[in-house]
């Protein structure tokens, strides 16, 4: 019965790989979050500009008219 314990090692080992990739996926995840709240609130705040700039330019046409 020599496959035997060759059979344990193969589930042994995939055990461990399966904790090892678990592992590492939660901080890939975490900053996969992290990173799609910084560009959305960077998309916001650049919207803002825009509409401060676009404000800005329709005040100074109105002024020299």
């Amino acid at each position: 019965m020599p496959y035997l314990w060759s059979a344990v090692a193969v589930v042994a080992a995939l055990v461990a790989l399966g904790l090892l990739v678990g592992a590492s996926l939660r901080p890939a995840q975490r900053l996969s979050t992290v990173a799609g709240l910084a560009s959305r609130q960077m998309g916001d705040e650049v919207g803002m500009l825009k509409a401060r700039l676009a404000a800005l330019r329709v005040r100074l046409a109105q002024r020299r008219e």
